[in-house]
């Protein structure tokens, strides 16, 4: 008796562990979280305060003279509900060669004169970087516009390209 009850008896245990393990499919599922980051900050540009560019920002004066200054805006966005930490670059860029001394002023809303800051870093790239907003960034759904005139000088020639670009970190 003792035999067949030890038989009962195993063959239960491994009846319950057929069936529980049938159970684990149902019992233990599986989560996922999937999320697309995007980035925090729009850049704009405009020739008139009015009619942004966006995706890409791009602008084109086309022709100018030597000695003719061209005034631009750039709007940066923060879209986070967060501050953004970080600052601007600001280069400019000539294929046929550049340096501070083709500019007779880059001027930020009327009054900071941006050669101040000029710095070559090669023969076709200027940066007017140092120059950045006190806050260092954009709080919560900042929106900040700046209007931007670049005067050169009049032995100045060539395409110049002017790239702005949100950067992390502090300047």
């Amino acid at each position: 008796m003792n035999k067949k009850l030890m038989v009962f008896a195993m063959v239960g245990i491994i009846a319950m562990a057929l069936v529980s393990g049938g159970l684990v499919s149902y019992l233990s599922n599986q989560a996922e979280v999937s999320v697309t980051v995007e980035s925090p900050v729009l850049l704009e540009v405009s020739t008139d305060e009015s009619t942004w560019s966006s995706n890409p920002a791009t602008l084109s004066f086309g022709s100018i003279y030597g000695g003719e200054p061209i005034t631009f805006w750039i709007r940066d966005t923060n879209l986070a509900n967060v501050p953004i930490v970080g600052y601007s670059t600001k280069i400019v860029y000539n294929a046929d060669g550049v340096t501070c001394d083709d500019f007779e002023s880059v001027t930020v809303d009327g009054g900071y004169n941006l050669l101040n800051d000029c710095v070559e870093i090669n023969s076709k790239n200027v940066d007017f970087s140092a120059y950045t907003s006190a806050s260092g960034g954009l709080d919560a759904e900042e929106v900040n516009t700046n209007k931007i005139t670049m005067a050169f000088k009049q032995n100045a020639k060539g395409t110049y390209v002017f790239t702005m670009q949100k950067v992390p970190g502090t300047a």
